[in-house]
């Protein structure tokens, strides 16, 4: 009987999808998907490319009302695109319209009547965005029926009305891999008929799933980072049309209704009242439709606006409102909820568009108002910089080149940043002009630069009160996502405010460091030195791919005037061949790689670089475990370092076929944050340890580490909580005495540690240890989750980083007071020696969203400076 019902329901169509705007005309001459590709959009799962064609059709059919803009190619190489939709005179005059935008969006210079001149012209720009998660299929469908609904309605004075105040921006797929993956599987694992069973195949996605792009990447935590081509894209289209509205359409559990704002607590402190309060506009106006239409909805529960990485959270840090729908997701053509009631994609389908049109519709008929709350907000950045603190400046003594990439990453994400024009005096310090840059803060976009640059972003404290208390009782807390992520603390870069402008602020930074005129390196007799660091490290990489033969100092030492840490690279011109000055400077120029000839190697202070502590690196053989048990984004976080940031070559082996692999073959073996006891029995544990006694070094991180500890492999002790260690017995409490206090006894005898909220704390590093090299014995960590291991003894490893002090660990975001003392000093970088290999394990994951820099070079330094030590 479902399947009858089912099978009714999707067949229900028919051209023009009445049934999706009641009594709406639609022009014959606009193409409609079934038309173009088949099937209607509620009726099938249409994959990326199909819904490619279809905009492609769309933008042939109306040249005069859209543009098609490719503004991505993503890792597996799909196209991703967005239809402009405008009126005809806006359409034939884009670029001017663009510009009128991009002089609205800085208001510096503009009198109130030229700010107001360009408000009249204007259109309020609402971009309507789908699928940032593969697996979100609904939105997808959805997509394609607003623009046709769009350029094909008829006589509509909604649709007339977005036409004369608005320009629309529809993305249809803003992650093209992980929607091909899932369609590819769904459609393998369908039945003959749609099947709403929850546990069917078609229902259970094998790993990794389609949420994920190709490195396996959560692309609505990437925003600020851009660290994946898909997402720099998007962010590209966002500076070049200046969105006033953004929303961006999700699926949720199946069970659930649909979502859209006004949001949960917390709001981020950096966006403003008026912000919040247009929330509402949008959020009454969506209700309105959905109770005429019978569609139930909740708002201001589980999905907030703190994190200023999402897809919503990112334009809103730039004065525009962005908003996060979610629909229920039937995650295949049909879903059996828990009440007995059957989910349809095309139901999601349906609700997305209502949602979506009544966005875009109400975008336009409060133009003004959004208009002005977007002006009110840009100029009050620049208000809140001219009232103090003036400036920010970034500085690294110890990695230049990491302060260089941040202030690059913060002008691709539309921040001003310029160069020190000189010395840069502030704080009661000197520095030099070489690896300072100052970010004005009287700039449009001064808030989104406190909001990545601050060491600390505050969360409501009432609300952060009512988690304290969920948590006394056992419950969950409502925090969504995390609770910090300063760029500064993760880059180990100097983020320092002045209250006045310090007079340094030179040329402006551009996103490409620009080419030099020659990239020859001057020539030496005896070596190229290069400072060991994130463009250090890379450029080495590069350099041991290409064959050219490369030393690391293991120890300190001086030369001439200058002092050189441990992990230094020697580069030695008679062990390299003739064109060494033009290879290894092409290389260094592109990591922005500092390389320093000497002709002259005699040391007088530290160790020689002859001596056997200066050892010869290789190009290390790196096996990397892919697939379940590991987590799907560490698995990806991971590869993504090695490959594409650091570009070190790297076999991904499926954890299931690890006992096929001849360990031998490899240098370094990588487990990431995973569970492998049910994978990793005790045969391959003791081929591993056999591996690393023959000089094989493995690194595990985060949950990986755990396993490593109960395995054997790593001789570590983990904690609950209060401090036991995991496995002793609770000690007897014996009989109680009378009368109990009722708040201690109902307190479970046996727990976890207080697990972190995502935080920023303190690890401090063994500087004389080849692991530390290129850091300055301080670095900020992301700590998520409840794991908390006992520093190593003497006798068994070294503790090269370990958490700081109760009184200095934390550094950012909510920890909570009981997880303090039990995380103070405790281990968070081990390594243990076996054999002539080792084991190198992570307390947390160094590599998260591929934004932890400073903890990424750890890493680095395992798989780089480890083999054959």
């Amino acid at each position: 009987m479902i399947h009858t019902l089912v099978l009714a329901a999707l067949v229900q169509t028919t051209p023009g999808f009445p049934d999706l705007a009641p009594g709406t005309r639609y022009d014959p001459a606009i193409p409609t998907l079934e038309q173009v590709v088949g099937h209607d959009p509620r009726a099938e799962i249409t994959p990326p490319a199909d819904v490619l064609r279809y905009m492609e059709a769309l933008a042939a059919a109306a040249p005069d009302r859209t543009r098609l803009v490719r503004y991505a190619t993503s890792w597996e190489g799909r196209p991703l695109v967005a239809l402009v939709i405008g009126s005809r005179q806006r359409i034939a005059n884009l670029d001017a319209v663009k510009a009128d935008l991009q002089r609205l969006s800085d208001p510096r210079g503009l009198s109130d009547g030229e700010v107001g001149a360009l408000m009249g012209r204007v259109p309020v720009v609402t971009a309507l965005m789908h699928g940032v998660h593969g697996n979100e299929i609904s939105s997808s469908g959805a997509a394609m029926a607003e623009a046709y609904h769009l350029l094909a309605a008829q006589g509509d004075p909604d649709v007339d009305l977005v036409f004369q105040e608005s320009l629309v921006i529809i993305d249809p797929v803003e992650n093209p891999d992980g929607r091909n993956r899932f369609v590819m599987q769904n459609r393998m694992a369908r039945s003959r008929w749609p099947e709403p069973e929850r546990a069917s195949a078609e229902h259970d996605e094998p790993w990794p799933g389609g949420r994920v792009n190709h490195y396996l990447f959560d692309l609505n935590r990437d925003l600020f980072i851009q660290s994946q081509p898909e997402t720099a894209g998007k962010v590209d289209l966002f500076l070049d049309f200046r969105p006033h509205i953004v929303a961006d359409l999700h699926e949720m559990g199946g069970d659930a209704s649909y979502f859209f704002p006004p949001t949960a607590e917390p709001t981020n402190p950096w966006y403003s009242d008026a912000q919040v309060a247009l929330m509402d506009v949008f959020g009454a106006a969506n209700a309105r439709v959905f109770d005429r239409r019978g569609f139930a909805y909740f708002n201001r529960d589980v999905y907030d606006l703190f994190y200023p990485g999402y897809v919503d959270g990112w334009p809103t840090a730039h004065g525009a409102l962005g908003m996060t729908y979610e629909q229920a997701s039937a995650r295949a053509l049909t879903y059996l909820k828990s009440d007995g009631t059957v989910l349809t994609y095309g139901d999601g389908v349906v609700h997305h568009f209502t949602a979506a049109i009544t966005t875009a519709v109400t975008a336009a008929r409060n133009r003004d108002l959004v208009l002005r709350t977007y002006v009110d907000y840009r100029r009050a950045g620049i208000a809140d910089g001219r009232a103090g603190p003036a400036e920010y400046v970034l500085h690294s003594a110890h990695d230049p080149a990491m302060a260089e990439r941040l202030a690059r990453l913060l002008v691709e994400n539309g921040i001003e940043v310029r160069e020190a024009s000189g010395p840069v005096r502030v704080d009661g310090r000197t520095l030099p002009a070489r690896g300072t840059y100052v970010v004005p803060l009287d700039q449009p976009a001064s808030r989104l630069a406190r909001n990545l640059l601050d060491a600390h972003v505050q969360m409501d404290t009432a609300f952060v009160r009512r988690q304290v208390e969920r948590r006394a009782r056992r419950e969950r807390d409502q925090i969504y996502d995390l609770t910090a992520w300063s760029q500064s603390l993760l880059w180990d870069v100097e983020a320092i405010l002045s209250q006045r402008a310090t007079g340094a602020a030179g040329a402006l930074v551009t996103e490409v460091r620009p080419e030099p005129a020659s990239t020859v390196l001057p020539a030496a007799s005896v070596a190229y030195l290069i400072p060991w660091g994130t463009a250090g490290a890379a450029a080495v990489t590069e350099a041991l791919r290409e064959g050219i033969r490369v030393r690391a100092t293991t120890r300190p030492f001086d030369l001439g005037d200058r002092a050189y840490t441990p992990g230094t690279a020697v580069v030695r011109v008679a062990e390299n061949d003739d064109d060494l000055r033009t290879t290894l400077g092409a290389i260094a120029a592109r990591h922005g790689a500092e390389v320093v000839p000497i002709d002259d190697s005699y040391v007088r202070t530290g160790t020689s670089l002859g001596s056997g502590s200066v050892r010869a690196l290789r190009e290390p053989k790196v096996l990397l475990v892919y697939d379940s048990p590991g987590s799907t984004y560490s698995v990806g976080w991971a590869r993504f370092v090695l490959e594409r940031r650091y570009g070190q070559r790297t076999t991904a082996v499926r954890a299931d076929a690890l006992g096929r692999v001849r360990l031998a073959d490899y240098d370094v073996l990588i487990f990431p944050s995973g569970n492998y006891s049910g994978m990793v029995g005790t045969g391959l544990v003791s081929r591993l340890e056999d591996w690393m006694r023959d000089g094989g070094t493995l690194i595990t991180m985060a949950n990986s580490s755990v396993w490593a500890t109960r395995a054997g492999l790593l001789d570590a002790v983990t904690e609950r909580r209060g401090g036991r260690a995991t496995g002793d017995d609770p000690d007897d409490p014996g009989t109680p005495e009378q009368p109990i206090d009722y708040l201690d006894a109902i307190v479970p005898g046996d727990e976890s540690p207080e697990s972190v909220a995502g935080g920023i704390l303190r690890a401090i590093l063994d500087t004389t240890h080849w692991l530390a090299s290129g850091t300055d014995g301080e670095i900020g960590v992301l700590v998520e989750g409840n794991r908390v291991f006992r520093p190593l003894t003497l006798d068994v490893g070294t503790n090269v980083g370990r958490y700081g002090g109760a009184d200095d660990l934390v550094l950012s975001g909510v920890v909570w007071d009981e997880a303090v003392p039990q995380l103070a000093n405790k281990a968070f970088l081990m390594h243990q020696p076996w054999g002539r290999g080792q084991i190198v394990a992570f307390a947390e994951d160094p590599n998260y969203r591929a934004y932890t820099e400073a903890a990424s070079l750890l890493f680095m330094n395992a798989v780089l400076l480890g083999p054959g030590r």
